[in-house]
């Protein structure tokens, strides 16, 4: 099925503020463009969410009966959560809100391209921060920047490198560990000199 296609992934716990549905708005018209593009949703969602959870998969899956887009259910951290984001092309977080918990950690833990909202303020720094995203901020860019990254294999492979170089250089475990250690030796410094620590400006 994945085999000639580009593959688009959107995933995780289904809610209002996900943006789902601006996805399920401008799929159809982008594959009638764009016939070897292929949209999934991987996801779930929570009880007290589950009218507009029922709402937006059945539409998911009138497009699947048109071979337009496929419904999975989510299946937290199983083999076939992992399998579909290690094989997708590059991953869409349409969300109009910042509740994101891990979705965005585990974009950027493999490495892959993704397309999401502005101005959010948490989404819209990791993506201008990891230079691994393009930005939206209305549908009609939405569709023309999913396009874009899923025609275009040298800017998801450039995408994809910057958000490696990101994770590896400003946001790893070790790159953590580093300033913590740095900043309990400033401390211990300053306790034992009274000189107050002195710490460069940022924006």
């Amino acid at each position: 099925m994945l085999r000639d296609v580009k593959v688009i992934l959107t995933f995780g716990l289904l809610s209002p503020g996900k943006g789902v549905e601006y996805m399920i708005d401008v799929l159809p018209a982008m594959v009638r463009e764009h016939p070897d593009v292929a949209y999934i949703v991987l996801g779930a969602t929570h009880p007290a969410h589950r009218q507009d959870y029922e709402d937006w998969t059945a539409e998911v899956r009138i497009l699947a009966n048109k071979q337009i887009a496929h419904y999975h259910e989510f299946i937290p951290r199983g083999d076939a959560y992992y399998k579909l984001m290690a094989v997708c092309d590059l991953i869409v977080l349409p969300s109009t809100d910042e509740t994101q918990s891990d979705t965005l950690a585990r974009i950027i833990a493999l490495y892959k391209p993704f397309v999401t909202t502005a101005p959010l303020a948490g989404l819209t720094a990791q993506a201008l921060e990891s230079g691994g995203g393009l930005l939206f901020t209305n549908k009609q860019m939405l569709r023309a920047n999913v396009i874009r990254l899923a025609c275009d294999e040298q800017l998801r492979i450039k995408l994809g490198e910057n958000v490696r170089r990101h994770l590896e250089e400003v946001v790893s475990w070790d790159v953590i560990a580093r300033q913590y250690l740095q900043a309990y030796d400033l401390a211990r410094t300053s306790l034992v000199t009274g000189v107050p620590v002195a710490l460069e400006r940022e924006l």
